[in-house]
């Protein structure tokens, strides 16, 4: 006479002659719940033995969720808080300067200028100015065309993006997640913000990127913080 046998782990849960399909499910149904109620029963066990243990050492309480779920992670420490900047770049800023003040009517509120960066830069604004919800628009060109970093290049250059804590957010995008950011870490950027660049491309170190897109995170300051948060 041939048997069905169910096993978990080294414990026989089932064995007897097999039956009808009908009663061969029924029976199956049951099993795999009773597996599952073992299962779960000798993590709790084992969950139960760690917690005893760590209570003794002062230790930290351990949720079922921490054994079984390995996708469970620490939280992002940031938000990102919304769009703070488009840079475009161009040899001729005097071009960019007529499409988007003269013939679009954005407003220019200021400039700033880098050898280091090698950058010429005209800031205007998109939206009112001073509103938490205004977006900046650098309009670049390289002081030097011939060496980098190359601002022109692609035009699009690069977008920003408010964060409400920037050094959370490198820290664990850099060594949690194995981002790979510009070099020169946290600075000043050109609008007297906190700024960080994740690279357009990886490398064997952080092979996460801007997917071929420069980023620049911004540390929002309180007001757009709070902008934010009502």
């Amino acid at each position: 006479m041939m048997l069905s046998t169910v096993n978990v782990g080294s414990k026989t849960l089932w064995k007897s002659p097999i039956c009808s399909s009908k009663n061969l499910c029924q029976r199956i149904c049951h099993l795999h719940a009773r597996a599952v109620f073992h299962t779960r029963k000798n993590h709790l066990g084992a969950l139960t033995s760690l917690n005893s243990a760590s209570k003794k050492r002062g230790g930290h309480l351990l949720s079922f969720r921490s054994l079984t779920d390995e996708s469970s992670k620490r939280p992002r420490p940031f938000r990102v808080l919304g769009l703070q900047q488009i840079a475009i770049g161009s040899l001729q800023k005097s071009s960019l300067s007529d499409l988007w003040g003269d013939l679009l009517g954005l407003e220019r509120v200021g400039s700033y200028k880098s050898e280091e960066e090698n950058v010429d830069e005209d800031i205007y604004v998109l939206g009112k100015e001073g509103s938490p919800f205004a977006i900046e628009v650098d309009l670049m060109a390289p002081l030097d065309a011939g060496r980098s970093p190359k601002v022109h290049k692609p035009a699009l250059n690069h977008v920003g993006l408010w964060v409400d804590d920037l050094q959370a957010a490198v820290n664990w995008l850099s060594k949690d997640k194995e981002v790979r950011f510009a070099p020169g870490g946290i600075r000043k950027g050109a609008s007297g913000h906190d700024v960080a660049f994740i690279h357009p491309l990886g490398n064997d170190t952080h092979p996460k990127s801007g997917c071929g897109v420069l980023i620049e995170l911004v540390q929002a300051p309180e007001s757009i913080i709070r902008a934010w948060d009502l």
